[in-house]
């Protein structure tokens, strides 16, 4: 989505330096399932881009919110007015000059009569008589027809208006987020081991009041587990019993819908079985690795949760053996190494991680 929306960025600027104006400019219109980040990453982009950034809710606005209908007595012409009480149209902080993303989110989900309204704001960069700064980039965002949300149809003209990309979800880009932020351990763990969780859905079968699993719910699996299962001691991070909390699986359920819900539920229970590793890190070098893929992932996020200054050499041994190979070089080993730095950063400096990170620098910026 970011190299899109640059690209229309682009031609942006260039109408502007070589015609002198804006007019006829296409829109960049992303569809894709709920929860997949539409909205984050336009923001995201606009941060890269030095723009300011607004986000108005089309399917929140009548046409009325927008432009007032209203009678100029004077020339007895009928014609509408900018709502200037609406941010997003007068702002003290933008002026003429202004650099803006203006996204008009969930677009799909406008009435008919705020679709013409819109057609206005994006095709002729103004409100009834308030206009946008000209260097306003205008993107729309919204789920599918097909994607179970009630959408509307797009008039033609509308629609011709606009340049069409189908968004899909990106596993590979949210694990990164997840490995960036270093928040959720355990929810990284869990997708490295069920990377088919997130959208298993059949939209065509959706009961219409059940949840699945979005990149947006998982990552409130992700709270949950913090809020609901973590506890810190010594420094270190720990899981409660599931069995304390007879809702649990009802939580899940609620948040992730059931076939997503009963595989956490099953990845906790397997986490409460493995138990301690205190047995692996008391001999790193000669213990026994287990051999299923969601143990070891569990390992893994145990491994970087009890790591300590007293045995960050022996967990940085047991990361590398989880690997599978001699080298050291490894998802795994690379998860256990940047969950630390996160998590734990006066570890970061520590002789064991240090020596890891010299050795395996491609893993760490993700080209091993």
């Amino acid at each position: 989505m970011g190299d899109i929306i640059k690209s229309h960025e682009n031609r942006l600027e260039w109408q502007l330096a070589n015609k002198g104006h804006r007019r006829g400019l296409t829109t960049p219109f992303f569809l894709a399932l709920p929860g997949v980040g539409k909205s984050e990453i336009s923001l995201f982009a606009a941060e890269q881009m030095d723009r300011k950034f607004f986000d108005v809710r089309a399917g929140n606005c009548l046409p009325s919110d927008v432009r007032i209908p209203t009678i100029d007595k004077e020339n007895r012409v009928a014609q509408y007015f900018g709502n200037s009480e609406l941010p997003f149209l007068t702002n003290p902080d933008i002026d003429e000059n202004s650099r803006v993303l203006m996204v008009w989110d969930e677009l799909l989900d406008g009435s008919l009569a705020m679709q013409r309204v819109l057609k206005q704001a994006m095709n002729d960069n103004c409100v009834g008589n308030i206009s946008f700064p000209e260097n306003t980039l205008h993107v729309a965002i919204a789920n599918g027809l097909d994607h179970g949300c009630m959408s509307e149809r797009l008039p033609l003209s509308n629609a011709n208006r606009m340049a069409f990309y189908n968004v899909k979800p990106d596993m590979n880009t949210f694990q990164a987020w997840l490995s960036d932020i270093g928040l959720y351990p355990e929810l990284e763990s869990f997708l490295n081991s069920n990377s088919d969780v997130p959208y298993d859905i059949e939209i065509s079968k959706w009961d219409g009041k059940s949840n699945f699993a979005s990149f947006r719910t998982l990552e409130e699996f992700g709270k949950l587990i913090n809020t609901d299962l973590v506890e810190h001691s010594d420094g270190s991070r720990y899981m409660k019993s599931i069995g304390g909390d007879a809702l649990l699986l009802h939580k899940l359920n609620a948040i992730l819908g059931y076939k997503a819900a009963t595989k956490a539920f099953e990845f906790l229970k397997i986490y409460e079985a493995v138990g301690s590793i205190q047995s692996l890190l008391d001999n790193p070098s000669g213990c026994t690795i287990p051999s299923s893929l969601d143990k070891k992932w569990i390992v893994a996020c145990k491994l970087a949760g009890e790591a300590n200054k007293g045995n960050i050499k022996a967990v940085m041994t047991v990361a590398e053996r989880l690997s599978g190979n001699s080298g050291g070089k490894g998802f795994m080993a690379t998860y256990v190494a940047k969950s630390i730095c996160k998590q734990k950063p006066d570890l970061a400096s520590t002789p064991a991680v240090g020596k890891w990170m010299s050795e395996n620098v491609m893993d760490l910026i993700g080209r091993g």
